[in-house]
């Protein structure tokens, strides 16, 4: 599916049965380089224990209340849900942890509208564009196509959600990780991640 049909997809989601996100999202995928890792498995790297800490099970209204955050497989990927950003799954040294023999990507925005999207691989942080802006941002390589960069550049003069469903058009399109309305309405695996 193309950019622009994955964003078309990530701005209906948003501005319909996704309109609350509008408040706050963290989402963080990490594909292993080699096999998969277990919901556990990232579970221990997002919260830096060498213990696989046990998940519980609930919908997405308890998890957006929550200070917790969803860890559940994509395919071969994994994929971090925090609502409340109490995870902090931007942080570089979570982003390091979680990029150990992997490629992550994540991008994330808050009611401020303070906003991120970060590619990180093996231990370290690649690139960083903050705000949604890729013109001049720190640490851009070539991990990321110029397209992809041109396509986000282009959305910055749009309304909400514009920006932030490209960047997660972006985000399905390097990870094969996807969120839609049924996603929105069923019960998840999750791990205490702040209080």
């Amino acid at each position: 599916m193309s950019l622009d049909s994955l964003s078309a997809h990530y701005g209906h989601l948003l501005q319909g049965d996704g309109s609350w996100l509008a408040e706050g999202l963290a989402w963080t995928v990490v594909v292993p380089d080699e096999g998969a890792l277990s919901s556990e498995e990232i579970a221990a790297r997002l919260l830096g224990g060498d213990e696989r800490p046990s998940l519980t099970i609930c919908d997405i209204e308890e998890a957006s209340e929550g200070d917790v955050a969803i860890v559940e497989q994509a395919g071969r990927a994994a994929m971090i849900v925090d609502f409340s950003g109490a995870g902090r799954t931007w942080d570089e040294d979570i982003l390091s942890r979680l990029s150990a023999g992997a490629q992550v990507w994540h991008v994330s925005w808050e009611v401020t509208r303070n906003s991120r999207l970060i590619h990180a691989a093996h231990g370290h942080v690649v690139t960083r564009i903050p705000h949604l802006e890729p013109v001049g941002a720190p640490g851009a390589d070539v991990s990321f196509a110029g397209t992809e960069l041109t396509a986000l550049a282009r959305t910055l003069e749009h309304p909400w959600p514009a920006t932030q469903a490209m960047a997660m058009a972006i985000v399905e399109a390097r990870t094969g990780a996807h969120l839609d309305s049924a996603w929105l309405g069923s019960f998840h695996p999750v791990v205490p991640v702040g209080g």
